[in-house]
């Protein structure tokens, strides 16, 4: 048992009280010798007899009166165990041992289906409040949201954090957020600790960790019964050039194929500004991907969207996309560029994707303001090779050989992986800037101004490149685009918009912005999965996590009590001194 109020204790001195003043009223009766009431001395003794036991029930009763306010002004309160009642602080008297409390609150983009007419924030932003609401000035509270950061604050402070809470494009990984918020609450020197884990618990939210922190409570709300059929556009990128838009759907399995509607605009017009013009409908469901042809197009960086038909959740129904289109490079190749370089250039001839000029030289000196330089033949030129690079303020130059090893790049997905069994290590003075590939975690590939090196010649003997289905497209992207210094277009996580990537006057790149596609797919996690994920903790619907708030720490004020029982005890007391007059 504790008290709310201990130094109130200190009125149990007060239980002193009747016990003094009984001892101060004790007086000695005198004694008469008159013989003719001698007869009543025992009628006297056994008055007396009756009388001390009076007193003393008397003093017994004012004592334990004063020991019961005092009791009561001090508010004891005593454990009441699990399963009592509704919830904590929720019933009258209920109150509860200083806990350290995470809240972890699932808004992301998933948690704005509708189901049932009503949002599933909604329903989580409340049993969130709740779980807050019950909350005293010894406990030490968190809310983690989408973005899974721990925000310690005040009561009043969480509740406005909760309230405020919207569905974000940004996606909570569940299971490392549940255990980053126990091993807080693990941490703090508190009498009880929990985890509210308050989410739609979609599967794809999972992953494949596992939140097992001794002594800790995990009460995880239940999902939904019912499960609303989505679909989402997963992504729409468009072909280099806008060669066609291909566009992917998700959303929960089962879902039917939805309509799907392609709109362009004009460079400089804002998507959602109502000059979109279409250029191509279809149907899709989740799980498949569609190619639709684009209309020839002027030179330029044009904005789209693809919308879906509405349904629960209508934050993935739109997708942004970017088209670049510019005129075909005219590049002029030397003579001892090696035939595969050479075939490849008269394929994209065909394709009108390079044309026949000087705007891009592609050999083993600088030509043009836009050169790709491959290392020489004979390695006794790779000093003519690096003075002239130098000459032209270039801040890389070719080194010594390097060791063999596989093609990586973020940009050029069509050679990554490829084989390289020969090359020179490319050397820069100012670090890595400029880097677009690398082999064995060296550059292989960088541009720096108009020049490009390249670590390798474009020979079977150098690298497997020239065989590998990717070689012309790479050709492509190093004529039409690498050596022109414009970037792929680039996706990221967060609220549907595009930001282009400028230099000077000129526009080289965009990153359009949209939803995790895996928000799309609504399907929640099985029992067996939520076992695995968060073992021992205890999954119920919205009652029980009324109820198991606050359980293992729950204790019940009995000065109440106390009060009653002083009552009936002043009530004897009242009683029995009535009788003793």
């Amino acid at each position: 048992m504790t008290f709310l109020h201990p130094l109130a204790l200190l009125g149990l001195a007060a239980a002193a009280l009747p016990a003094l003043l009984h001892l101060l009223e004790r007086r000695t009766p005198p004694e008469a010798e008159f013989p003719p009431l001698r007869y009543l001395r025992d009628a006297e003794r056994q008055s007396a007899r009756r009388l001390r036991l009076r007193h003393l029930l008397l003093l017994i009763l004012r004592t334990a009166l004063v020991a019961v306010i005092v009791l009561a002004a001090a508010r004891p309160i005593v454990p009441t165990g699990r399963g009592g009642g509704g919830g904590g602080g929720g019933r009258s008297g209920a109150v509860h041992a200083p806990t350290a409390l995470a809240v972890v609150l699932d808004n992301s983009l998933s948690a704005g289906a509708v189901v049932d007419g009503r949002p599933v924030l909604d329903r989580l932003k409340a049993l969130a409040r709740a779980s807050l609401a019950q909350a005293t000035a010894g406990d030490r509270l968190w809310l983690v949201l989408a973005d899974g950061v721990a925000r310690a604050g005040s009561r009043e402070a969480l509740l406005a954090s909760a309230d405020g809470a919207t569905a974000t494009p940004q996606r909570l990984e569940l299971v490392p957020a549940v255990e980053r918020a126990a091993r807080l609450v693990a941490a703090e020197p508190l009498p009880a600790r929990e985890v509210h884990v308050l989410s739609d618990l979609q599967r794809t939210a999972l992953g494949t960790g596992t939140v097992d922190v001794p002594d800790v409570a995990l009460l995880v709300l239940a999902p939904p019964e019912r499960v609303p059929a989505n679909r989402g556009v997963a992504a729409a990128r468009a072909g280099e050039g806008g060669l066609g838009l291909t566009i992917a759907v998700s959303g929960t399995p089962g879902a039917g194929a939805a309509p799907l509607v392609a709109r362009l605009q004009a460079p400089g017009n804002d998507p959602a500004g109502g000059r979109a013009r279409e250029v191509g409908r279809t149907l899709a469901a989740p799980g498949q991907s569609v190619t639709l042809p684009l209309p020839p197009l002027a030179p330029g960086w044009w904005m789209g969207e693809v919308w879906l038909d509405a349904d629960e959740l209508r934050g993935d129904d739109r997708r942004l996309f970017v088209v670049r289109v510019a005129p075909p490079a005219s590049v002029a190749a030397d003579a001892g560029v090696g035939p595969f370089v050479a075939a490849a250039l008269a394929v994209l001839r065909v394709a009108k994707r390079v044309t026949t000029g000087g705007g891009v030289s592609i050999g083993e000196r600088l030509g043009a303001a836009q050169s790709v330089v491959l290392p020489p033949g004979d390695p006794a030129l790779l000093g003519q090779v690096n003075r002239a690079l130098s000459a032209r303020g270039v801040r890389w130059h070719f080194g010594a050989p390097g060791p063999p090893g596989t093609i990586a790049s973020a940009d050029l997905a069509m050679v990554r992986g490829v084989q390289v069994n020969r090359r020179y290590r490319l050397e820069g003075t100012e670090g890595d800037s400029g880097v677009v590939a690398t082999v064995s975690g060296e550059p292989w590939l960088v541009r720096d101004g108009g020049v490009v090196l390249v670590g390798s010649r474009l020979d079977t003997t150098w690298t497997a490149l020239p065989a590998a289905p990717g070689f012309v497209p790479f050709v492509d992207a190093l004529a039409n685009r690498i050596a022109r210094g414009e970037a792929l277009v680039a996706e990221a996580v967060g609220v549907p918009r595009v930001q282009f990537v400028t230099r000077g006057a000129d526009t080289v790149g965009a990153t359009v912005f949209g939803p995790d596609p895996r928000e799309s797919d609504l399907t929640p996690g099985t029992p067996d999965e939520l076992h695995r994920s968060f073992p021992g903790a205890r999954v119920l619907d919205e009652a029980g996590l009324a109820a198991e708030r606050f359980a293992g720490a729950r204790r019940a004020d009995v000065s109440g009590l106390l009060l009653g029982f002083a009552l009936l005890l002043a009530a004897i007391e009242l009683a029995v001194a009535s009788m003793s007059r």
